[in-house]
């Protein structure tokens, strides 16, 4: 009963729906790389060539994509690779002026080695963290603002709105923006690539980070195809995705307990027996590793409390984060 809205008739539908509706700002993206786009055409000019004309890393291509991030496997490959040489060579030569020139030590080839060795494995592992932090960024994005998304298609799908002008209206909307730019994906899809509807729903599931969001699209798409109560599936699906945000914030509640536990037996009680501790080596005249109370005290005071403070914050706020 929709297969009218695919081909020839997206494009009439489209524009009563646009003109409607007052014209928004366009606002920075927010999922541009953080790498200056000459820097990333040099590194392209350079190897990025090369490594497209190869076997494509189809892995690599999905990962960027759910990453948010619009350039190719090589263009990255070849970005990792410069930006790993030229980290080298200057942890080279800072390790060269400090322990040749500067310390005169005998060892300076092994420490020499072990900068170079540590911060070629900090920049790899840095490039894959990034990639790996910008997916788990937008799944937890999509996840927040799929239920009163929703909600909001529910609506407008009760309206009697069309699929395509379901679609274009939550594309121009100026809230919920990692929603809003999934389904301007679908958009761009439907008008620049020329694609179906149904076509441009299901790639944008596949290169979507969410699950959640995945199994909406591709249910909306059947829907559409197969026909159906459009406004009673996205009624349920909401309803659905909120039980289960529910059941997510109530895990976390429980993690909470977990936490103040561990805060409890690592800082105060751990703080404790370390103080404890240090008055015992004291009345000994005893050190431990070298230091005696008052630098065990220091470091206790100074080092070991506000790591494992700063620690607990960062695993809460992680966790808070995963259950908003």
């Amino acid at each position: 009963m929709f297969e009218s809205v695919e081909g020839p008739t997206e494009s009439r539908d489209a524009p009563p729906v646009i003109e409607s509706l007052p014209k928004l700002k366009a606002k920075k993206s927010r999922t541009e790389p953080a790498l200056s786009p000459a820097y990333r055409s040099f590194c392209y000019r350079l190897l990025g060539e090369r490594f497209d004309r190869g076997e494509v890393d189809i892995v690599a291509a999905e990962r960027l994509k759910q990453a948010g991030l619009n350039i190719s496997p090589g263009m990255h490959q070849a970005v990792v690779v410069v930006t790993t040489i030229l980290a080298a060579v200057a942890a080279l030569v800072f390790g060269l002026l400090l322990f040749l020139l500067v310390l005169h030590s005998p060892l300076w080839y092994g420490y020499v080695a072990l900068t170079v060795g540590v911060t070629v494995m900090a920049v790899q592992a840095g490039f894959r963290s990034v990639v790996s932090t910008r997916i788990s960024n937008r799944q937890d994005q999509l996840d927040r603002e799929l239920p009163f998304t929703l909600s909001e298609l529910s609506v407008l799908a009760s309206t009697g709105t069309s699929p395509i002008g379901l679609i274009r209206r939550m594309a121009i909307r100026d809230h919920d923006p990692g929603m809003t730019m999934e389904f301007k994906r679908v958009i761009y899809k439907v008008d620049i690539q020329g694609e179906d509807l149904i076509t441009a729903l299901a790639e944008t599931a596949k290169e979507s980070p969410s699950t959640s969001v995945r199994e909406a699209f591709w249910d909306l798409a059947n829907m559409i195809h197969q026909g159906g109560d459009l406004d009673e599936y996205l009624r349920n699906k909401s309803d659905d995705v909120l039980k289960l945000k529910r059941l997510v914030q109530k895990a976390f509640i429980e993690r909470l307990s977990t936490f103040l536990d561990m805060y409890v037996s690592l800082v105060l009680v751990g703080v404790l027996m370390i103080a404890v501790g240090a008055f015992l080596l004291n009345s000994l005249g005893q050190t431990a590793a070298g230091l005696d109370s008052n630098e065990l005290l220091l470091v206790l005071t100074f080092g070991l409390v506000p790591l494992a403070v700063i620690m607990t914050v960062i695993m809460i706020s992680i966790a808070y984060a995963r259950a908003e």
